[in-house]
């Protein structure tokens, strides 16, 4: 499975970048006005939101190139935790559009956010 790409510094993430960990529930109304809520999934999941700051041109086309290349959400790749440096299989983006703000030569910056499965 592909792996999201790493910086030239050997690094998926910088600062400030966040984690989230995340619990999926329902909540069903029935006619009576009484609800039933319920856990939509069995584990929690994880949220990544990656800021990319002051990217090299070469760093920011990788980056573009890996999503398009997983057509943005619907593509599944392994994503290395940064807090944890622990391998998480078939990860997928957030986001359907990589916006890309290019300043200056090698000051480009970009957020994706990446979801456990």
């Amino acid at each position: 499975m592909p792996e999201f790409p790493k910086l030239k510094t050997g690094v998926v993430a910088q600062h400030p970048s966040t984690r989230e960990v995340r619990s999926s529930s329902q909540a069903l109304r029935f006619l009576d006005s009484s609800e039933q809520r319920y856990r939509d999934s069995a584990t929690p999941r994880r949220r990544w939101v990656i800021e990319l700051d002051l990217l090299t041109a070469t760093e920011a086309a990788a980056l573009r190139d890996f999503f398009v290349t997983m057509r943005g959400s619907a593509g599944r790749f392994d994503f290395e935790d940064p807090w944890t440096g622990q391998l998480i299989p078939d990860c997928r983006f957030g986001q359907d559009e990589f916006v890309l703000t290019v300043r200056a030569e090698s000051d480009s910056r970009t957020v994706v956010t990446v979801w456990e499965p």
